[in-house]
């Protein structure tokens, strides 16, 4: 029998292996991201990494060297902002990026897999943005934060109450993206100048849908709250039709003064046109559904 000292070593052992895990994902889909299309395609997504990225096509240094540089300070000012874990998490992640993006550069076959320009630079956009996404999405699930440019909107908020987190990041972001008008295709006509722009609103586009969809979850759902004077029927046709289950709640309408049923089920996408096909068969019944992620419990797949 397991005594809860064991118990709870399990648990630290699941919860760093957890962490283990979300460090080398991130890092490697990170890396991928900005070796195979954001270097080659000459466009910043933004963050840190769009610096590190800039200033490689300063300098012709690797991206990875100023990765590292970037994050060492960034580390001691989250290790008090954001605390110890999520400090310790986000920068081993990208201490790991910048690894990898530094042995990328001694294998010769690594070369090969670099997406040119060439060939389509939005589909490049599109495809960093997927990786940077998912990413970003891991990092955030693991430790609660990004590290990178949240690190410094949080300081900025420190002195300036009045400014979002949120705000001053996209800002952080901005100014990045703005940045790489200057550093491409220098020389070269006001189009050619702003293509590096356009790709880098694409990118960051992607990456902020792509996150987002994976911290929402993907067993989206939708949740109905029906109220009406007929429960035991509208309850009986969804469970006998839709196969799920369905609560009841007592209420009392304000306006009225009269006691009504509430029932509250949650529902596929696709069964929204048939828990409104039983609706009709009552008018005095009123509805609002609206969707719900990461669903827990007995829900039928």
């Amino acid at each position: 029998m397991l005594t809860k000292n064991d118990e709870r070593r399990r648990q630290n052992a699941r919860i760093a292996l957890s962490v283990v895990f979300s460090v080398l994902l991130s890092g490697i889909v990170r890396a991928l991201a900005i070796y195979m299309f954001t270097t080659p395609n000459e466009f910043a997504p933004g963050g840190i990494n769009g610096i590190a990225v800039l200033l490689e096509a300063l300098s012709g240094w690797n991206s990875g060297y100023f990765l590292i540089m970037l994050n060492v300070p960034l580390f001691f000012v989250s290790f008090f902002l954001i605390g110890k874990f999520g400090a310790v998490v986000s920068t081993l992640s990208m201490l790991f990026t910048s690894g990898l993006l530094i042995v990328f550069d001694y294998l010769p076959w690594m070369a090969d897999l670099r997406y040119m320009p060439e060939y389509n630079a939005i589909l490049a956009a599109i495809a960093g943005g997927v990786l940077l996404g998912v990413a970003l999405a891991v990092t955030i699930k693991s430790c609660g934060t990004s590290g990178g440019t949240t690190v410094l909107a949080s300081l900025v908020n420190k002195k300036y109450r009045n400014l979002s987190v949120s705000a001053m990041t996209s800002a952080f972001d901005a100014c990045v993206v703005l940045a790489s008008f200057f550093v491409y295709h220098q020389g070269e006509p006001f189009a050619a100048k702003l293509d590096p722009v356009l790709l880098a609103l694409v990118s960051l586009f992607v990456t902020s849908e792509m996150s987002d969809a994976i911290l929402r979850g993907f067993k989206v759902a939708y949740r109905f709250e029906i109220i009406t004077d007929h429960p035991e029927e509208i309850a009986a046709e969804i469970m006998q039709q839709l196969h799920h289950g369905v609560t009841e709640l007592a209420a009392t309408g304000m306006y009225s003064h009269q006691d009504k049923s509430v029932l509250v089920c949650v529902i596929r996408k696709r069964q929204i046109g048939e828990v409104q096909r039983i609706l009709r068969k009552y008018p005095e019944t009123f509805a609002s559904f609206s969707p719900v992620s990461e669903v827990y419990g007995k829900f039928l797949k």
